[in-house]
This record gives C-alpha cells, sequence and structure tokens, in this order.
C-alpha cells in the first residue's frame, strides 16, 4: 500500500510540474526578441558540412521523399532569420526562381547576393553579388529581401532583373542607434550585367527602421513596407505610422525608382507592432497591408490581430479607415473560439473555473504572411493561442496554439477562420560563438499560384517526442481553394525522411509557386521551398542554403458554388499604362469562354472593339493594337462569358 502511495504521489507532483512548466511558456505580446544587431565575429569562413546522413525508411518510395539541392551560402544565420519572407520568388513564364542572401567572409556578410535559376530550379547560378557596402554613402546590409523582375511580354530569363530592399546599419535613425538606412538596387540577368546600387538615410522626418514586407505586382511594382521606430530614446518606439514605398520601373536606367510615404496607424501605446506584410491580387489593383497590433478601443477578448489597410487602384490610396480582425468574444472567429479543447481549457484555468469560450482572450502572433487570391481576398496566417485575461501576455505550448489561416471572401466585410494544425512547438533560441542570440519561430508563410486559384501555406515545428522547443524542425505544408472553399485533406510533412528531416531551420516557401495549367483546368504544382544548414549548430559560423525542387501536388478545380465573378477569375490593369499604340491584358479563365473588349472615348462613342472568339480556361494574355488613336483617357468593357468589367486606360 505504501508504494501506491508514492507511486500516486509521483504521478501528481509531475502533473503538477508539467502544468507549472507550461504556464512558464509565457510572452509579452511585443516581440523585443526580434531586435537584435549580431556582434562582430572574427573573419572566418569556416567548414561547412560536405556529407549528410540520409535517413531512409523501409518500405518507403525514393520518390515520396524531396532532394534538397545545395545553393548558396552566407557567413552567418542572421540575414535568413526573424520575420521577413520575401526571400525566394518564382516567374511561372520564364521557368526560373532566384533566392537573396547575405554573402561569405570574404566579402563580408554586410554584402548581399542571389542564386537564381533558370530552369525551374533544377540548375544555379549562386552567390551573384548585388550590394557592396564598401561603396561610398554605403553601409553593411542586413535582412534583405528579393525578387524576379520579368518585364511584360519577355520570355528570356537573361533580360529579367533581380531586385532587392534590406535596412542597413547607417545609424541614420537617431543618435547612437545602429539602424536607419534603407538599400535597394537591380540587376540584369544577362551574364556581364552590372548591379545597380542605392542608400537611403533617414531624413525629412522618416524614421527609417527594418522593412519586413517587400512584393512586386503582376503589373510590375514593388512594394514595400516598414513599421517606423523613431531611436531617439534610446529604445525604438513605433510613431504612429507605417513607412509605404512604392517602386516604379524606369526602363531606361533598368532599375526601380522609390517614393516613400507614410500611412497613420495608431495603435495602444503600451504595444508594438510585431509584423507587417504587403500584397497583391493578380490584377495588381487590389492590394492588402497587414500589420499586427493592438488598438484604442481594444476589441473585446482580443489581444494582437490582424490590421488591415485596402486599395483597389493600385496602391494610388489606401483605405482611410484600417479593418480589424476580431479573434475571440461573441463577434469572433468560430474557429479560433473552439479550437482548444474542453480538457486543455480546464488544465489551462486551474484552480479556477472555465470561463464561457466567448470570453477568453487570444493572441496571433508573433509573426504572419499574407498573398491575395484571384478575387483580391487576402489569405493571412499566424500561430494563434491563449492569452492571458487581461491582455498583458499570452502561452504557447502544445494544446492551447495552432497555425491558423485567417481569410475574407467578400473583399473585408466578413472574417473566417481555419485551423490549418495544432503545433507542437513554437521557437527555439540559439546563441552563437559570437555572442549574439536568435530565435527561430514557426515562419508562417502563403503563396498562391500566379493567377491566384490556390493557395499554399508552409511553417515549422518540431514534432519529436520529449523535445519542447523548435530547434529541429521540420516543413509543413497545407492548402486551400477559394474557388471550391476546400481546404486540403491532410498536413503534409515536406521534409519527413529527406536529408532536411528535423534541420530544416528557417525554412520559407515561394510566394508564388511553378504551375501549369492543362486544357482541362487542372493545376501541376511545384512549390519551392529553402532551408539553411548550420555548421556545428553554431549560428555565428557559415551557413549553407538548399533547395527543394520537387515537392509536387496536383489539383482538380471543381466549383462547387457560383462566385460572381463567373467564368472570369482575374483581370489586371492593361499594361502598359499610360501606352502609344499597343497594350495588353492578363487574365485568367476558370472556364472557357467567349472574350471581347470594347474601348470608348469619354463621349461615350465606341472606338474599337477586339473580339478574341472562344478562350480555352487558363492563362491567357491579350494584345490590343491601335493606329493613330487621339491622345487621351479611354474607357472599356471587358466581356468573359457572363462576366463584365469596365476600366479606364490612357493613351500617351
Amino acid at each position: 500500500m505504501k508504494k501506491l502511495i508514492i507511486l500516486a504521489f509521483l504521478f501528481g507532483a509531475f502533473g503538477l510540474f508539467a502544468q507549472n512548466f507550461n504556464k512558464s511558456k509565457f510572452r509579452s505580446p511585443v516581440n523585443a526578441r526580434d531586435i537584435v544587431v549580431e556582434k562582430q565575429s572574427p573573419l572566418t569562413t569556416g567548414v561547412l558540412p560536405s556529407t549528410r546522413m540520409h535517413r531512409t525508411l523501409a518500405g518507403f518510395k525514393s520518390t515520396d521523399i524531396v532532394n534538397p539541392i545545395a545553393i548558396g551560402q552566407a557567413g552567418n544565420a542572421f540575414g535568413f532569420a526573424f520575420m521577413r519572407t520575401t526571400f525566394l520568388w518564382a516567374v511561372n513564364d520564364i521557368n526560373s526562381i532566384s533566392f537573396i542572401h547575405r554573402m561569405l567572409n570574404p566579402p563580408g556578410t554586410g554584402y548581399l547576393a542571389y542564386d537564381v535559376s533558370m530552369d525551374g530550379g533544377q540548375t544555379w547560378s549562386l552567390d551573384n553579388q548585388v550590394y557592396d557596402p564598401n561603396l561610398p554613402e554605403a553601409y553593411n546590409g542586413r535582412y534583405p529581401q528579393g525578387l524576379l523582375y520579368n518585364p511584360a511580354g519577355n520570355t528570356d530569363p537573361e533580360n529579367a532583373y533581380f531586385s532587392y530592399f534590406a535596412p542597413t546599419l547607417d545609424g541614420s535613425n537617431a543618435a547612437g542607434v545602429d539602424w536607419g538606412g534603407y538599400c535597394w538596387g537591380t540587376k540584369k540577368l544577362a551574364t556581364g550585367s552590372l548591379p545597380t546600387q542605392h542608400n537611403q538615410t533617414s531624413e525629412n522626418g522618416f524614421y527609417q527602421y527594418l522593412p519586413s514586407g517587400f512584393t512586386l505586382t503582376q503589373l510590375g511594382e514593388a512594394w514595400v513596407v516598414d513599421e517606423e521606430n523613431d531611436g531617439s530614446s534610446g529604445d525604438y518606439e513605433y510613431t504612429g505610422n507605417l513607412i509605404v514605398g512604392h517602386g516604379t520601373w524606369n526602363g531606361q536606367d533598368e532599375d526601380f525608382d522609390y517614393t516613400f510615404d507614410h500611412l497613420e496607424l495608431e495603435v495602444n501605446p503600451e504595444d508594438a507592432i510585431n509584423d507587417v506584410k504587403v500584397a497583391f491580387a493578380p490584377d495588381g489593383m487590389t492590394g492588402w497591408i497587414c500589420a499586427m497590433s493592438d488598438r484604442i478601443p481594444a476589441l473585446p477578448y482580443t489581444s494582437y490581430h490582424p490590421i488591415l489597410f485596402k486599395t483597389e487602384d493600385g496602391g494610388q490610396t489606401w483605405s482611410d479607415d484600417p479593418i480589424e480582425v476580431q479573434l475571440g468574444g461573441e463577434d469572433g472567429l468560430e474557429a479560433v473560439r473552439d479550437f482548444i479543447s474542453d480538457e486543455e481549457l480546464v488544465n489551462f484555468f486551474d484552480p479556477e473555473p472555465v470561463p464561457p469560450r466567448d470570453e477568453i482572450m487570444y493572441f496571433m502572433g508573433f509573426h504572419i504572411d499574407m498573398a491575395v487570391d484571384a478575387w483580391g481576398n487576402p489569405h493571412i496566417t499566424g500561430v494563434v493561442a491563449i492569452a492571458s485575461q487581461d491582455g498583458s501576455g499570452w502561452y504557447h505550448y502544445e494544446g492551447i496554439m495552432a497555425m491558423f489561416h485567417i481569410y475574407t471572401a467578400d473583399q473585408g466585410e466578413t472574417w473566417q477562420a481555419y485551423n490549418l494544425d495544432y503545433l507542437t512547438t513554437f521557437d527555439a533560441e540559439y546563441t552563437g560563438s559570437s555572442g549574439s542570440s536568435i530565435s527561430q519561430y514557426n515562419r508562417p508563410q502563403v503563396a498562391t499560384t500566379e493567377d491566384g486559384a490556390i493557395v499554399f501555406f508552409s511553417f515549422l515545428d518540431t514534432r519529436i517526442e520529449g523535445i519542447t522547443d523548435n530547434n529541429q524542425p521540420d516543413i509543413f505544408f497545407q492548402d486551400y481553394s477559394p474557388e471550391m472553399t476546400m481546404h486540403g485533406e491532410e498536413v503534409i510533412n515536406v521534409t519527413e525522411w529527406s536529408n532536411a528531416m528535423w534541420q530544416a531551420r528557417w525554412g520559407c516557401m515561394s510566394h508564388y509557386v511553378f504551375a501549369e495549367v492543362t486544357d482541362d483546368g487542372n493545376y501541376e504544382c511545384t512549390v519551392p521551398f529553402v532551408y539553411e544548414e548550420l555548421t556545428d549548430e553554431d549560428i555565428s559560423l557559415p551557413v549553407q542554403f538548399w533547395y527543394i525542387p520537387d515537392f509536387q501536388k496536383s489539383y482538380i478545380i471543381t466549383s462547387i458554388n457560383d462566385k460572381e465573378s463567373g467564368p472570369l477569375v482575374s483581370l489586371a490593369q492593361n499594361f502598359p499604362n499610360p501606352f502609344r499604340d499597343v497594350t495588353n491584358f492578363n487574365i485568367n479563365l476558370l472556364e472557357a469562354s467567349g472574350v471581347d473588349v470594347s474601348v470608348f472615348n469619354t463621349a461615350g462613342q465606341l472606338v474599337k472593339k477586339f473580339d478574341f472568339g472562344r478562350l480555352q480556361n487558363g492563362p491567357h494574355q491579350l494584345t490590343l493594337n491601335f493606329d493613330n488613336l487621339n491622345e487621351g483617357v479611354y474607357f472599356y468593357t471587358f466581356n468573359a462569358g457572363s462576366s463584365s468589367y469596365n476600366g479606364k486606360m490612357i493613351v500617351q
């Protein structure tokens, strides 16, 4: 009897320990751990691993296992960490993909470079330098983001351009601080081309910080977004503004010309902004900016949450009032209110009684990602977890946190949520031999096909028994069809049994995927990923990047509900616009239909009609040729089956 009592006591003590351990997984809502300036380490090239042990499972086919390809290298792990997500960028039309990273020592980790493949990720040109911190008025580059710009109508990868944007350590934000500079530039992919380079300090009332949103519309316009933080007090304090940068292509200089504006977003002064992203629909006109923070007055039972601005005119104007997504409470998201089991809630609130589900506080963050589908609706992904009832923090342990898909199907009028998967771990902290530390989180990411018909999600998690930190992650994948309003049947472990298994650190996904659309409207997709391999588990030593070229998915798109858009999934604004004699439209059809375009002058008189006949489903580029059309404003009506769209074009 005595042994039974002791055994019962031990089990009870273990349960109490587990509960106390879980309650220790508590964080402030403000993610201060992402604000780091790495300490300088001695100049070293390190020794990168040359071979890897390949794990196999008896009876498991090799065709089910991804086969990573070694690509570029960097002098340490820092540039690939934190909340930025635009590292990898695929362009379907030219079967090309790029990846940006910092460089090895030598020449130094303040240099930036890109890797590029022009055959769908099979072979690569590596470590192409695009930024030199030793040029006049230049400083060390950090946390770069990069993408590919393909001029309209181009089919030759060598005539495309790599473009980047990054913060620099120029100290211009305020006296005594490190941050404040921006750098950007482009480089044509053709052999022998030279990169452009621009450096900009904080001035004229702008306090430049660490941009975390960077994208390129399918009209060829670049957008960058930053949370403006003033370092004058010695601590970086949010000013109440976002910095929004807009890059337009300068064909003569073969470069992007940027302008920067403030976008006011007041948040709770006790809080900050943990992340901010920008993304556009395939038409290049409907775009969204999403910031993660908290405002006054606070939403019921909602801590940090998505706060969005919308544009319908290609970014010329943004909505005056932000759109907030309420997580908890009676008017919150049902899937959020219901995702934690009754048992977990009892354990969490013990010894207090469990409140009603619509009186429980929730938090989203630290990091998110966003993409916009063919219908102009944003899709956001990130970790949702239970928060303290007073909003002073949140908890992250298995059972009370999950990776969520937050989205709207009606341009932000109403919002929905879907639990992509429960998470086992949240983060892991690494301290390098230089003394600097960084954390690895779940890195939520969203991608789409270029036509916006399918949405993809990826995230990192360590799912090894007995491990509670996210220090041996795999890449996990889920998908969603807006047309069918359906998520995939299962979450897939992309890296299981591959060389990347348990080692896909800071794994990222391309914003666009490679996709072939068959004659019957089905999709054959290859989803690109990159992760980094540490040397001796030391973040201060050189890292090796690995590209996953062969994660493939097939989709049969069957419409199960009628959308107002009819057969037309997306219609991009004509480009170029303004134009002289020739302009183009990019469209995507979910079903075969007749297509025509009628052009009118300002008096309403029909100037010309273009009849393209019956086109098959899938993407098309339509060319409109005009001869001797007078300069001025014209209006068009675009018809595709039962769909009809009106727009404006300018002849100059």
